[in-house]
């Protein structure tokens, strides 16, 4: 079983404003930045840089490729190759970051990815 952080609401009231959520969405610790609220690109970008500054969160090892894909359209080369590249569609693939990864950064107030991971998947206990 996850643990999930309690939300704080400061965390959520950024996450509606930063997204411009409906009024009627919920946002949940699991909820992934991506591919519940669609951010992406020069768009999550921003995000996390506000996020940082807001809740005064150091960079750490913070890798905006690991969870997200860049804005820009590839050329017909990288089509071909990832579409014959098990390994480029591999490399593709994102971790997502979710609403709880975001509150328990705020909470150890720098990005720590492995701190992060274990977190977010604990082992099992004695």
């Amino acid at each position: 079983m996850t643990l999930q952080p309690a939300l704080s609401a400061e965390l959520v009231e950024f996450i509606r404003e930063q997204l411009a959520l409906k009024p009627d969405q919920q946002v949940s610790p699991s909820d992934s930045l991506e591919e519940k609220f669609g951010l992406t690109g020069d768009d999550a970008d921003d995000f996390m840089g506000d996020f940082g500054k807001r809740f005064h969160v150091a960079g750490g090892d913070f890798d905006f490729n690991r969870y997200f894909v860049t804005e820009g359209f590839p050329g017909p080369f990288f089509i071909v190759s990832y579409l014959c590249s098990k390994k480029k569609r591999r490399r593709l693939e994102r971790e997502p970051l979710t609403v709880a990864m975001l509150q328990h950064a705020i909470n150890l107030g720098v990005w720590d990815s492995q701190r992060l991971m274990e977190s977010a998947n604990p082992g099992p206990t004695d």
